[in-house]
């Protein structure tokens, strides 16, 4: 069977049944998703759309997450082993170089790393509202917070974070649905936006499994090194970010883009963490320009 025939694909790598969903027409383009527990419809129904006609695109759920199966070993439920995974899929495509990795907030830390890891195997790389672990200390989410807190926009989905980062998270899968959808404000500036990313990720239900085990990242073995090895980078680089994304500090991006030589920074004003959603018009106008780069 052809790796990139359009559908639903499956295979088996360290002990892991990875899925991958494959759509679209041109060049080849891998869009990773993140490794906390949402599965990859919000991506493939919300950036499908634009990203199909003239691409390729590979749908990569990473292991424990969506379709993907979950690992005997859940300590390597992390962004350093997703790194990995990626080098695992990678072979299973016969590839030598991936034309262009894609990643949207912590499966932009997923990519990156196997950006710094593997140089040579990336041809381009597309960062979006990317979580940066080694970023400068900053106040940048606690600000957000203090300055949301009494909004009435936002007073809901501000009290359900602290009550879910209180408690240790969702531990079923339906508790993380409904947490999400008190959560979802919280990333957006036009809250009024939420509609569309919840129309984007269906009924498939977020992995509470995938967001207990997260909590592997914050330990000290695998924080990852991502503005200190970001001068390993050789992919040609588009950081892109909206100016109100509570979750990701415009230093540690504005740092990061400093630190990788052939990047580029674009920040869209007045939008939060889905920057396509809130201003698709300007988004995709950069993100377009860089693909004819």
């Amino acid at each position: 069977m052809d790796p990139l025939s359009h559908g639903d694909h499956f295979f088996e790598a360290d002990g892991v049944r990875f899925h991958y969903f494959v759509r679209g027409t041109g060049s080849l383009m891998i869009a990773h998703t993140v490794g906390w527990g949402l599965p990859g419809n919000y991506l493939w129904n919300g950036m499908g759309p634009h990203l199909e006609k003239n691409n390729t695109v590979l749908y990569f759920e990473p292991r424990g997450n969506g379709e993907s199966s979950r690992p005997a070993d859940t300590s390597t439920m992390s962004a350093k082993t997703m790194a990995e995974d990626i080098e695992h899929l990678r072979a299973h495509l016969g590839l030598d170089v991936l034309p262009l990795l894609m990643g949207v907030s912590h499966a932009g830390a997923i990519v990156l790393r196997y950006a710094e890891t593997h140089p040579s195997r990336v041809a381009k790389l597309i960062l979006i509202s990317t979580q940066i672990m080694d970023s400068p200390t900053n106040t940048h989410t606690r600000d957000c917070i203090i300055k949301r807190k009494d909004d009435p926009a936002y007073a809901a989905s501000v009290a359900k974070l602290a009550a879910v980062l209180g408690s240790g998270g969702p531990k079923t899968d339906e508790e993380f649905h409904a947490d999400m959808d008190i959560l979802y404000p919280w990333y957006f500036s036009d809250v009024t936006k939420v509609e569309v990313l919840k129309k984007a990720k269906g009924s498939t239900l977020p992995s509470a499994f995938a967001f207990q085990t997260n909590l592997n990242d914050i330990k000290e073995d695998n924080k990852l090194p991502h503005v200190a090895d970001a001068g390993k980078v050789t992919a040609k680089t588009l950081i892109i970010r909206g100016e109100e994304d509570p979750m990701c500090s415009p230093v540690g991006s504005r740092t990061l883009a400093g630190g990788i030589h052939d990047s580029t920074f674009v920040t869209i004003p007045g939008v939060g963490h889905f920057p396509w959603i809130e201003k698709p018009d300007e988004f995709w106008v950069e993100f377009d320009k860089f693909l004819k780069t």
